[in-house]
């Protein structure tokens, strides 16, 4: 099967588009590390406080302009936070000094204005780093080496937690939690959760001679990372089912029969078993990194699909910053036809790394909102969900006048946001994206323009993002009551 996929696939070129799909995650990574994507400068002061604020409205403005519906923000970075914390203390970048508040809640601002724009929030959050010798000594004895030197390691001018520990696991489910808990949160996105170096030198005789008992090592470092996962799960699915858990592996899980060997893959040095946590149930979804090109990018996304066991799905995250002329120079037709894979092998969306790239390269952009990202995308439904379906629309009343056209329904119980389908035919196709006109209602009314259409059908969503049958006005059976 492998060598099947290499005969498809290699130096093929795909250039016709894929139809573009009702269910999509169409997702890109905002990086607050460094102030990489947000915020430009620290607030320090109430002005300071507001021109952060526009700076990402501006961004979340842009991203939904753009058609995707769903943002990874990057909530904890190396041992600082972007939230108001019992566990580890404020990001300097964001307020100017470590340790100490910018004086309003980043994260809960984030995800009410993504909420607010029809788009899903997932605090992202890097797990293994927990920053770098001279950040540890800003904070002091707030920092996390310093508070948890047992689970700490360093390696070269940096500290990392030690995934062999106990400790680890339950100290990084206890920061998943802690956001699960008091954040509108709709997902948890665990990034680096690997072991740091390409080799493997990572410094943990230690800890193995302590818990190792005997298993090999890589089996061994490989447990531990399943382990934190699974507890991570846990942590968060206790809190809230239909939060969902996904991972940023590496792109390529395991090397393919007949491609160039490398030791730097899933399952090689990173001790990452995705494809484990994907089917038994841990990750919802997983967003490999996929930032190579060619025979490195069609044989491995068709290998990501075909491995998923449908128990959840893969979301490809692909390398816009590569089109930087520093970092690949790839052309826009090679993003394109990335694109376009996705959907020929069913992947289930696209994650773009990250937000700057998507202004830096405005070609890029036009080609999402042209084409690939013309008409909307729900969210994928989750595939482990243990609530009964919807019940669908039980009545719907439409008031038409020359200030447009009022539909107002009876809520459904256990929806949490309903999606409008419109047509200007005599009849509606909910499976027909370019008749899906609105994804997040969380009203139960909603006023259109006046007789911009002849045909309407209104679907409840809930949590886990499962639609319901559909409710449908159409004009051979129009009346004010349905």
């Amino acid at each position: 099967m492998r060598k099947l996929f290499i005969l498809i696939i290699l130096f093929t070129s795909l250039i016709a588009t894929a139809s573009s799909p009702k269910y999509e995650m169409r997702a890109v990574w905002l990086t607050t590390n460094w102030g990489l994507d947000w915020p430009s400068k620290p607030a320090t002061n109430s002005k300071e406080i507001a021109r952060q604020k526009e700076e990402m409205r501006a961004i979340l403005d842009e991203v939904a302009s753009l058609g995707f519906n769903t943002i990874f923000f990057q909530a904890r970075t190396r041992g600082e936070v972007f939230y108001n914390s019992q566990i580890e203390p404020w990001s300097h970048i964001v307020s100017g000094k470590p340790g100490v508040s910018p004086g309003y809640d980043p994260l809960a601002f984030v995800v009410e204005e993504c909420h607010n724009r029809g788009m899903e929030c997932h605090a992202w959050i890097i797990s293994i780093p927990a920053g770098s010798i001279r950040q540890a000594k800003r904070h002091g004895n707030n920092a996390t080496p310093a508070r948890h030197p047992e689970m700490c390691i360093k390696l070269k001018n940096e500290w990392y937690l030690d995934p062999g520990h106990p400790q680890t696991a339950t100290y990084l489910a206890s920061i998943a939690k802690e956001i699960a808990t008091n954040y509108d949160i709709d997902g948890i996105h665990l990034d680096y959760i690997r072991y740091p170096g390409e080799h493997g030198r990572f410094p943990d005789s230690k800890s193995y001679a302590t818990y190792g008992q005997g298993v090999p090592l890589k089996q061994w470092r490989m447990n531990n990372i399943t382990h934190i996962v699974h507890t991570v799960s846990d942590a968060v699915k206790a809190v809230d089912k239909s939060i969902m858990v996904s991972t940023a592996p590496l792109g390529r899980y395991e090397i393919i029969d007949g491609l160039p060997s490398s030791d730097w893959v899933c399952t090689g040095s990173a001790q990452q078993n995705p494809i484990l946590w994907l089917n038994n149930g841990d990750n919802d979804f997983i967003a490999p990194m996929m930032y190579y090109s060619q025979h490195n990018f069609f044989p491995y996304l068709a290998d990501w699909v075909q491995r998923t066991d449908n128990n959840g799905y893969i979301v490809a995250g692909l390398g816009a910053y590569r089109m930087d002329s520093r970092e690949g120079n790839w052309s826009l037709d090679e993003l394109k036809d990335q694109i376009v894979s996705t959907r020929h092998y069913n992947a289930s969306g696209q994650a773009f790394f990250r937000m700057q790239h998507l202004r830096q390269f405005p070609a890029l952009a036009h080609l999402l909102v042209s084409d690939f990202y013309r008409y909307p995308a729900l969210i994928p439904p989750m595939r482990n969900a243990d609530t009964p379906a919807l019940q669908p629309i039980d009545y719907i009343q439409i008031s038409q006048g020359h200030n447009g056209d009022t539909i107002q329904w009876q809520a459904v119980d256990g929806a949490v946001r309903y999606a409008v389908y419109a047509s200007v035919g005599d009849s509606v196709d909910i499976t027909n994206p370019s008749q899906l006109i609105h994804t997040w209602i969380t009203d139960t009314i909603i006023t259109l323009p006046p007789h911009q259409y002849r045909s309407f059908a209104i679907t409840a969503i809930d949590a886990y993002r499962r639609e319901s049958r559909p409710k449908y006005i159409l004009p051979t059976r129009r009346a004010n009551h349905f």
